[in-house]
C-alpha cells in the first residue's frame, strides 16, 4: 500500500513541478482545484424482521487537478483515486468495495482557428490495492494487484477546446499498454494478455507475457462544469479501437462521472459511476459450477461492466 501511495505522491510533484518554478514569475498562469471526500457508515440490526447483515464500511475519495494556460500552451494535470472497504458483521474479511487510481496529463500547443490544438495526451489507470474473489468467509483468491492489471495510453493527435469546461480529443495514433505484472495473472493469460505455453504435465514451459502492446485511434471527451453553486458534474469518455481489430464491438470504452452536491461546508453528497468495455478482459461465472462453461446462464466472454458509488459524509472542496 506504501508504494501505491507514493505513486500518487510522485504523481502530484509531477504535476506541482512547472507550478513551483513560476511562483516567482508569475502564479496566474496556473488554476488548481481539487477536492476530498470520507464517508463512513455502520448498520446494526436487532430482531430486524425485514432481513439484511450489519456491516460497516469506509470508503474515500479525492479529485485533483492543475491546468496551465498561458500563450499558445495548455497544459492539464488530472489525479482521480478512490478506495473504499466493507466488512459483514459474519465475515472474517474487510472487502474492497471501490479501488480506482486515474491520472492523465495532456499538453496542448495552439493550431488554428482559435479553438484547435496540437495535442500530446498520456494517461494511467490501475488500483491501489489486492482484489479478492471470496468463497464463503474462508478462502479467498486473488484477481488484481497493483499494476495487475494498468493500462497505459499515449495519444497523438487534435484537440478541440471551445470552453475551459469542455473538450474533445482525437488522436489517429494512440498506443495502449496492458501491464500484468504479476508472474501468475500472465500465465493465465488474464486481461488479454499472451498466456503461459504449459507442457501435458501442466508445467510452464514459456511464462505468460506481462505486457500487451495495441496501436489504434483514440476519441475522448472531457467536461466538468458547476451546474450552479452546489452542484459540479465531472465526466470523462475514452474511446480506443486497435487498428488490427475489424470489428465495432472491439471500441474499448471507459466512461468515468463524478457528481458532487454541496450540502454544507464540510458536508458533502456524491456520486461516482464508472462504465468499463474491454475486449479483451474475459469475465466468467459457472452457474452451475461444473466447469464448462455450457450452460445458457454460464458466462464467458466480455461483458459491459458497471459501477455506481454513492455516499455522504465530509467532503471539502479546494
Amino acid at each position: 500500500m506504501l508504494k501505491n501511495i507514493l505513486v500518487v505522491i510522485l504523481f502530484l510533484q509531477f504535476a506541482n513541478l512547472k507550478s513551483q518554478d513560476s511562483v516567482k514569475k508569475d502564479t496566474t498562469y496556473w488554476k488548481k482545484s481539487g477536492f476530498f471526500g470520507l464517508n463512513l457508515a455502520q448498520t446494526s440490526l436487532s430482531n430486524w424482521q425485514g432481513g439484511g447483515q450489519e456491516n460497516i464500511s469506509f470508503s474515500a475519495l479525492i479529485n485533483y487537478e492543475a491546468n496551465y494556460k498561458k500563450a499558445k500552451v495548455d497544459w492539464s494535470n488530472k489525479f482521480d483515486g478512490q478506495y473504499g472497504i466493507v466488512r459483514l458483521n459474519n465475515s472474517k474479511f474487510w472487502q474492497k468495495n471501490v479501488d480506482q487510481v486515474f491520472a492523465v496529463t495532456k499538453f496542448n500547443l495552439y493550431a488554428f482557428k482559435k479553438y484547435w490544438f496540437y495535442s500530446l495526451m498520456a494517461d494511467l489507470r490501475s488500483q491501489f490495492a489486492d482484489g479478492y474473489k471470496y468463497s464463503g468467509d474462508t478462502l479467498k483468491t486473488a484477481i488484481s494487484r497493483w499494476a495487475s492489471p494498468a493500462f497505459i495510453q499515449i495519444a497523438l493527435g487534435i484537440d478541440f477546446k471551445p470552453r475551459d469546461y469542455f473538450s474533445i480529443s482525437i488522436s489517429p495514433a494512440a498506443g495502449k499498454i496492458t501491464l500484468v505484472t504479476d508472474q501468475n495473472f500472465a500465465n493465465n493469460g488474464d486481461y488479454g494478455v499472451t498466456k503461459a505455453v504449459l507442457d501435458t504435465a501442466g508445467r510452464v514451459i514459456t511464462p505468460g507475457k506481462k505486457a500487451r502492446y495495441e496501436f489504434g485511434g483514440r476519441v475522448t471527451i472531457r467536461y466538468k462544469k458547476d451546474l450552479n453553486k452546489i452542484v459540479n458534474l465531472d465526466t470523462y469518455a475514452d474511446f480506443f479501437d486497435a487498428y488490427n481489430n475489424n470489428k465495432s464491438q472491439n471500441i474499448d470504452i471507459v466512461w468515468n462521472s463524478l457528481l458532487t452536491i454541496k450540502i454544507t461546508k464540510y458536508f458533502t453528497a456524491t456520486l461516482s459511476t464508472k462504465f468499463v468495455y474491454d475486449n479483451d478482459i474475459i469475465t466468467k461465472y459457472d452457474w452451475d459450477n461444473d466447469g464448462k462453461y455450457d450452460n445458457k446462464n454460464d458466462i464467458f466472454g466480455p461483458r459491459a461492466q458497471w459501477m455506481s458509488v454513492y455516499g455522504i459524509g465530509f467532503g471539502y472542496k479546494f
